[in-house]
């Protein structure tokens, strides 16, 4: 027995034979010791007598036990060292022909069996190719394993363990070591997630970079020493030669500073050149600076973190899931107060979205955008969906290559590393494609998620896109107070932004930093574009008017969906997704608009997160929306159930106007609600206390803003006209309409009774039934006083054309019956090329109706008027109240012409139509608001603490 190898190379110590570390595996690289030999020394098998394998270029020892392989792989189980896996090492130059790779496979196979092992091995040190020794024994033919990444000891573990394939979820170990980061450190959720990523990586990297890119001495393998061990070979401690050694081995790899050579982003932002500034980590709570602990010290801790990533195993095929939960499970460690939630988006809602926003009919070349991209779950998700974006990203000759551009920026640089290190974990497959380099995936890194932070206050928001994206999913922050900073950063940006001047841009006039991402969205998207958007209940029912004014110039409403409470871990703010799509031409019409009310998103809305796949609301208004937008949407005159979902309804789109409330609730009756089952909310009381305040400082800046604009209004000249001046009013009463009459000849037509709400309906009724009974719809739109009811007398209307209503209530229009009158004759004259003296009055009510081209009138087409309906409407409903009208003194068509309204005049006396026009909107608002402090008081009763 010759063990004169053996010794020299140290393998052979008192207590045994012992060979190198390799991961949870021992090594002994050898060469000229027999099979025999090593049985002899102590190795726990034996040796074959003889081999079945037939072999074709390799002309096999007489004895197996003769055999002298290069390399044998070794497991310790408890005190026995079982052999696993032999190598056999060879000159690239003996390597290079079919011939010599298949002499170099038989000869690792014939040692393979010759000790007993299943895998077999051939390399020259820069390519490996694994040999299943036990089939290829029962075949009789060289079989290979499915694996292609260089020698490591996650490759051999996983060969050993037959789990090459196995996908692995890697959540508990993610818990265990934000345990030991948090209890050693105390560190904040966003470091020790930062952390976590780092070492994450350096494991990921090592499992599945090859040599030639990471060499064996910067590998996570290096750092699997015992402490002692480590400290007399490398003269320091495991983390410090992590963070002088390896951690500037891993940013060289993935280098900052690099120039994203994608002209089409730099074209999306009017930037010359975009230049990525950041590594794939940058993040070590070890590293803390105002730590009084050295780095050393941490050792003992740094250590106990690499056993746990080793027993976990390896980092190659990672359950998706596990992609996308990875920052939720650290987000769950924040009190609600941490910044991290500022980045994240849960991974529920973020699948709807972008499952409603169907990228993968998006053409070749279509842009794809978050101007608030945080760790990149809106960018990165799509790729794991079979209905978005899979196989997006490819690597075409050493460059990147996207099918659809996806482009994510961010302002804050710890967050840009978090998204490319999750870019690169959701392209795990690529990482270990031979034809993907390093330099590739670095780039493809760079030109996806841009850190724009040359102005720290404004991020995205200083390079807005002009007209060239045709999806935007995002999250934007939302601030109200304190969120002026933002306007005087605008005010102070000097020159052309992308051909923009900023203060100009957004002057939108709207509160916090959502509105001017509205502006910015609104602005980025292409003529057809679509934006999904998360935004604060409070943006929505703000009476923001000249924001939605200006973002309804350029964008249709196409849904808003209410999302539970508590949807969000960092806040209980009621938060909506908000889809946008930008106008292809000025006069376009609008949809109706698919509104939702999401009572759950398939999770758990507490600190666990408990998946509830069977109450997923949000997930079914998503499928409802995709087919909502493929069929041609029905047109709506009152809101809607849509495919007979108690959660889904269509509005009409004058909802959505400009003075209108842009959320949904209202939309659903007191009962409907009810019948949904919503619960009253349980609410942290320091979360109640936020939510109250905000919304209390948010009113009262509408308020404020809102006397100040009344006072402004009414301060100028006004006259009294009474309503019974025959000139200039028309007052009547509605028509007798039973129940009974609705129930038996339903209709189209609309029928308005004494209600307390504005779009409650009596019920609709047949055209044929009206106009048997010689009863026209409302030709224009109107003014209507309840005339009675306990709750309802005195209550105004207005109301749009081609309804009735029931004789308990009183029809206003500021315009004269005569007036009427001459206009029709003028109308039916020109129909029928007469002059329009040879109309007959008695007559022309009957003609109108008669010709082709007069029915469908609006409020436009009406005879000329001085008085504007909302104003009248507003101006009446003032005059009944400080009337003080009650149940008892009914208003009726004689009382009501007694009344007498308070009209705006210009300095020539006539009736100033504008300023009519303006007081109407900014009593709109006014109500607004008070109907928002009403909800707000009802919730605030309602809400059960925590």
């Amino acid at each position: 027995m010759s063990k004169e190898e053996i010794v020299k190379k140290g393998y052979l110590t008192p207590n045994g034979l012992r060979g190198k570390r390799f991961g949870d595996f021992e090594l002994l690289e050898l060469g000229s010791t027999t099979v025999s030999t090593l049985a002899q020394l102590g190795l726990d098998f034996t040796p074959a007598a003889n081999i079945s394998f037939p072999t074709k270029r390799y002309k096999p020892p007489k004895r197996p036990s003769t055999c002298r392989p290069d390399a044998v792989y070794l497991q310790r189980v408890d005190s026995r060292l079982v052999p696993i896996a032999v190598a056999e090492w060879k000159d690239r130059s003996k390597l290079r022909s079919e011939e010599e790779a298949q002499e170099a496979a038989e000869q690792a196979i014939v040692a393979a069996l010759a000790m007993g092992v299943g895998i077999a091995i051939t390399t020259d040190g820069s390519r490996f190719r694994y040999l299943d020794a036990a089939t290829s024994a029962t075949s009789g033919e060289v079989v290979e394993f499915d694996e292609v990444r260089d020698l490591s000891p996650a490759v051999l573990a996983d060969l050993h363990r037959g789990e090459s394939g196995l996908v692995r979820d890697p959540k508990s170990l993610a818990e265990t070591v934000w345990q030991t980061i948090w209890h050693a450190t105390k560190a904040e959720p966003k470091d020790c997630l930062l952390t976590f990523v780092e070492i994450f990586m350096l494991k990921f990297l090592s499992d599945n970079l090859p040599l030639s890119v990471l060499p064996a001495d910067f590998r996570f393998e290096a750092l699997l020493l015992d402490p002692e061990d480590f400290k007399q070979q490398k003269g320091t401690s495991q983390i410090e030669y992590y963070v002088n050694s390896i951690r500037p081995r891993v940013k060289q790899i993935f280098a900052d500073r690099l120039i994203v050579d994608d002209d089409k982003v730099s074209e999306l932002f009017g930037l010359a050149t975009i230049t990525s500034h950041t590594s794939i980590i940058n993040g070590f709570a070890f590293l803390r600076s105002s730590s009084t602990v050295t780095v050393s010290s941490y050792n003992r801790t740094f250590c106990e973190i690499l056993d746990a990533f080793q027993e976990f195993g390896s980092l190659t095929n990672i359950d998706p899931e596990f992609k996308l939960r990875l920052y939720e499970m650290f987000l769950r460690r924040s009190a609600r107060q941490q910044r991290l939630g500022q980045f994240f988006t849960p991974r529920n809602i973020v699948k709807s979205m972008v499952k409603m926003a169907q990228l993968s009919s998006l053409p070749d070349d279509s842009v794809v955008l978050d101007p608030a991209a945080g760790v990149g779950g809106f960018l990165l998700e799509p790729l794991l969906f079979a209905d978005a974006l899979p196989g997006n990203i490819q690597f075409v000759d050493g460059k990147p290559r996207q099918r659809v551009k996806l482009v994510g920026v961010e302002v804050d640089v710890d967050t840009n590393i978090l998204a490319k290190a999750n870019m690169l974990l959701h392209l795990s497959e690529l990482v270990r494609d031979s034809s993907t380099t390093p330099a590739a995936l670095n780039q493809a890194l760079a030109n996806t998620f841009i850190l724009l932070n040359g102005n720290e206050t404004l991020g995205a928001l200083e390079h807005p896109p002009r007209d060239s994206v045709d999806v935007i999913l995002t999250n934007p922050p939302y601030v109200t107070q304190g969120s002026s900073i933002y306007r005087k950063e605008i005010e102070h940006v000097s020159g052309l932004r992308n051909g923009a001047v900023l203060k100009d841009y957004y002057d939108n006039g709207g509160l916090g930093v959502e509105s001017l991402f509205l502006r910015y969205i609104s602005g980025a998207l292409r003529p057809g574009g679509r934006a999904f958007v998360i935004v604060p209940l409070g943006l929505l029912n703000r009476t923001a008017h000249l924001m939605k004014s200006r973002l309804l110039a350029e964008c249709n409403i196409i849904a808003s969906i209410q999302l539970p409470r508590n949807a969000f871990f960092n806040t209980a703010q009621p938060t909506y997704i908000l889809v946008l799509e930008k106008r292809r031409v000025m006069n376009q019409s609008r949809p109706p608009v698919f509104c939702g009310l999401a009572r759950t998103i398939g999770e758990t809305l507490d600190y666990e997160r408990v998946a509830t796949p069977e109450e997923n609301d949000l997930a079914l208004l998503a499928d409802l929306f995709v087919q909502f937008l493929k069929t041609s949407p029905p047109k709506v005159d009152r809101p809607t159930l849509y495919q007979d979902s108690p959660i889904a309804k269509l509005v009409p789109s004058a909802e959505f106007a400009k003075d209108e409330r842009w959320d949904v609730v209202r939309h659903w009756t007191d009962e409907e609600y009810v019948a949904l089952g919503v619960r009253t909310e349980t609410v942290e009381r320091a979360d109640f206390i936020k939510f109250a305040e905000d919304t209390l400082m948010d009113l009262l800046d509408e308020l404020r803003q809102a006397r100040e604009e009344l006072e402004s209004l009414t301060a100028g000249d006004m006259t009294q006209i009474r309503l019974s001046n025959a000139a200039r009013f028309q007052i009547r009463s509605g028509v007798r309409i039973r129940n009974v009459d609705l129930r038996e000849n339903p209709g189209e037509v609309p029928v308005y009774s004494v209600f307390t709400r504005r779009d409650t309906i009596k019920g609709k009724i047949s055209r044929i039934w009206l106009s048997d009974r010689g009863i026209r719809p409302e030709l224009f739109p109107s003014v209507t006083v309840m005339a009675t009811g306990a709750s309802a007398v005195g209550t105004v209307f207005f109301r749009e054309s081609d309804c009735v209503m029931t004789d308990d209530v009183v029809i206003v229009q500021p315009w004269s019956r005569p007036a009427e009158r001459k206009w029709k004759k003028q109308k039916v004259a020109d129909a029928l090329g007469v002059p329009v003296d040879t109309i007959v009055d008695e007559e022309v009510d009957d003609a109108f109706e008669e010709h082709a081209g007069l029915t469908g009138l609006s409020e436009a087409d009406a005879p000329s008027q001085e008085i504007d309906l909302h104003y009248l409407a507003v101006a009446l409903s003032q005059t009944i109240a400080q009337g003080g009208y009650l149940y008892e003194a009914k208003l009726y068509t004689k009382r009501v012409g007694q009344l007498s309204v308070d009209v705006p005049v210009m300095a020539d006396g006539t009736l100033d139509l504008e300023r009519q026009r303006k007081i109407a909107a900014a009593a709109k608002r006014l109500d607004a608001i008070r109907s928002r402090l009403e909800e707000t008081g009802r919730w605030s009763k309602a809400v059960r603490l925590a």
